[in-house]
């Protein structure tokens, strides 16, 4: 997912037609150390990611099979695998894409790492905090193609960090039992057991997902198909949050994750589709 956000917004950047683009090397080369750096580097942080949170998965049902808490990999393999993951992700992006894409690969290593990761047992806040490694990579797809922040590269990043937040709230009811017991510090728990809090929040991070997928259309070089297709996945979205802000059971929960699937890859398949120069 994180190479498809990536590669979205490297083609939104290019200024060729397709045909031109996949059969010129010198054109094609950058995407392709882009991906591979991309990759590398959302793969390190991953594996560092559990490294970090080993003890915790061992207490949900859902993570506990996973290599580290199952010992079947040790803490000190991954660790070693995932910097090396992550130092070759960037060196990659460095040398044969641009210093601004591995300068944002970093900040999403080091904010998914060592800024999300460890708040997730601390504040509820933490949510907001993982919206940035997590939209950050679109961004860097754009920048690997042009060396550059732009306003359409910008929001397409919006597009992504508004989408987090009602996807990872269904996330986080749906799991809850899981992420109490491993000690997580959710919307879910407290004062908002019944789920209304984060139904309120999924739907008006929803509307500002569809405003900002409005915006693309007028800003960045995306034509009518896009406008139509993107209009109606944000009301569908739109739709799938406030059923679940009507009826909050497991249900609603997985409508409201499904339709977030469908819209974001909507959206990503809008834009390969409708792009224009």
């Amino acid at each position: 997912m994180i190479v498809l956000t990536a590669a979205t917004g490297y083609y939104l950047a290019i200024d060729t037609h397709f045909e031109v683009f996949v059969s010129s090397m010198s054109l094609l080369q950058p995407f392709l150390f882009a991906m591979i750096g991309t990759a590398l580097t959302s793969s390190g942080s991953c594996v560092l990611n559990n490294v970090m949170e080993m003890q915790f998965d061992k207490s949900m049902k859902r993570t506990a099979n996973r290599a580290l808490p199952s010992g079947i990999v040790s803490k000190k393999e991954a660790t070693l695998f995932g910097v090396l993951l992550s130092l070759i992700g960037v060196m990659t992006l460095f040398v044969w894409v641009n210093a601004l894409t591995a300068v944002l690969s970093v900040l999403t290593i080091l904010s998914y790492v060592y800024f999300y990761t460890p708040l997730k047992r601390k504040t509820k806040l933490s949510l907001y905090a993982g919206t940035l490694p997590g939209a950050l990579p679109a961004l860097g797809g754009w920048t690997a193609c042009t060396n550059d922040i732009a306003i359409p590269g910008v929001l397409l990043f919006l597009v992504l960090l508004f989408w987090q937040i009602p996807h990872f709230l269904a996330l986080a009811w749906i799991y809850r039992v899981d992420y109490e017991q491993a000690g997580f510090k959710m919307h879910t728990e407290g004062g908002d057991s019944t789920g209304k809090n984060i139904a309120f929040l999924s739907v008006a991070y929803a509307l500002l997902g569809g405003i900002v997928a409005c915006l693309m259309w007028y800003y960045a070089p995306l034509g009518f198909v896009f406008g139509i297709g993107s209009i109606l996945l944000s009301l569908f979205f739109l739709y799938a949050c406030i059923t679940f802000l009507r009826q909050q059971d497991g249900k609603n929960a997985k409508l409201q994750l499904y339709a977030s699937y469908a819209y974001l890859s909507g959206i990503f398949l809008l834009v390969f589709v409708n792009k224009q120069l």
